[in-house]
């Protein structure tokens, strides 16, 4: 029974679940294992180790042999386990029936619900054989980081409402996953220690904005891409400012009487933030440059130099515009 994979053929996750806590199983096996130990047998009986059934038979002796023979608590296997001690042990099965020893632990202790990424030794979880992001296991460890710091019960308590205000590199440092293990690695290979890239893949249904967070990502105002961003922005705060269904609600003409040096460092934007490091970084700080980048013919009358001169035709800025709606 214990080497003929009949799990295999079964298919069944009930009967998994009997087979691996099966107490009759459980000494089978650790009887086995002993003989061997004390050198009453020289080797497993073949098929032991095979499929299904001889992965779980692997994971119980796994156990005993962390509990019952080396005497670890499970805070000491998860930091001290290595495949030379479970070869000294006797356990050269784990490399036959598991690719890497966070697996081997995951299937002996499945009642901790334990996750690859509270192993610190094993850095190489993020990424499948073909060197592809695994996005669920990516967005799942951003998210479980930032359960932590924003369990109201917890330790850091702040305001899951509010993170672009408060989330930074810093925080994916900090050894407080379970285990004491942190995300530092993963941010690194992921998303080259963008924490603001981290969260906004994790969490696509908040539609955050790099420019909604403290601080912005570095070089994110310079060159072509600066200027595109700074178009983005200003689209998206005059119709935030124009919205008859928004907080302000101000016409178009509000907005170009509005839009003062000061204005530009009062918390417009969503999570409260301000254009003024945009401001001076790309435009000088001129108030009314900024404008020009907003996609609307009236705003470009009243900012725009040639529609000042009643030249609107002869505006680059318009013409584009133009040629677009048409």
């Amino acid at each position: 029974m214990l080497r003929n994979d009949i799990l295999s053929a079964i298919n069944e996750t009930g009967y998994v679940k009997k087979y691996r806590t099966s107490y009759i199983i459980r000494d089978s096996l650790i009887k086995i294992y002993t003989e061997i130990h004390d050198n009453k047998r020289k080797i497993f009986s073949p098929g032991l180790f095979v499929g299904l059934q001889g992965r779980l038979n692997c994971a119980i002796l796994t156990r005993h042999v962390i509990e019952d023979v080396l005497k670890w608590d499970f805070s000491t296997a998860i930091h001290y386990i290595s495949y030379k001690t479970l070869y000294k042990y006797h356990l050269r099965s784990t490399k036959q029936c598991y690719k890497n020893l966070y697996e081997v632990l995951m299937a002996a202790y499945p009642e901790r619900y334990l996750k690859p990424y509270y192993f610190k030794k094993y850095k190489n979880i993020w990424f499948d054989d073909k060197g592809n992001m695994k996005h669920d296991l990516v967005k799942e460890a951003i998210r479980e980081l930032v359960d932590i710091f924003t369990d109201k019960k917890g330790k850091y308590k702040y305001n899951f409402k509010i993170m672009p205000k408060w989330i930074n590199y810093k925080m994916f440092q900090k050894s407080i996953l379970p285990y004491n293990a942190n995300l530092s690695y993963m941010l690194n290979n992921c998303f080259n220690n963008s924490p603001i890239d981290a969260i906004i893949f994790a969490y696509p249904e908040l539609n955050l904005k790099p420019y909604y967070f403290k601080h912005v990502p570095k070089n994110y105002w310079k060159g072509k891409q600066g200027k595109k961003h700074a178009k983005q922005i200003m689209n998206e705060l005059f119709n935030r400012l124009t919205d008859n269904n928004g907080p302000y609600k101000f016409s178009k003409k509000d907005v170009v009487n509005l839009m003062k040096y000061k204005t530009y460092h009062k918390p417009l934007l969503p999570y409260g933030k301000n254009l003024g490091g945009m401001l001076q970084a790309l435009f000088n700080n001129s108030p009314t440059k900024p404008l020009e980048l907003i996609d609307d013919p009236y705003i470009c009358t009243q900012v725009c130099e040639v529609c000042n001169k009643e030249e609107r035709e002869a505006c680059l800025h318009n013409r584009t515009k133009m040629r677009m709606e048409s």
